[in-house]
């Protein structure tokens, strides 16, 4: 069992988020980059690709910051993933 705080692992799901967005911007690339029709069948999997990516993204840099602020006094924290 690891000994670090919550804080330690906001700051290890940061770098995560961090890293997914690096794979945005390489799949991104690779969509601007494509020669052929923008409807193409590697256009739709590159675009699900980056659908997936984002969401990860998303959820990662929530967690994150949930971990890292979840022992500072906020008055009606909001849970997480509450997508209200």
């Amino acid at each position: 069992m690891s000994d670090k705080s919550l804080r330690e692992l906001g700051e290890e799901y940061e770098s995560a988020a961090a890293i997914i967005k690096e794979r945005i911007a390489a799949k991104r690339k690779q969509l601007r980059e494509l020669k052929e029709s923008i409807c193409s069948n590697e256009a739709y999997v590159l675009k699900s690709e980056l659908k997936t990516l984002y969401a990860e993204q998303r959820e990662t840099r929530e967690i994150a910051e949930y971990l890292k602020t979840y022992y500072d006094p906020h008055e009606g924290k909001k849970e997480i993933f509450s997508y209200k």
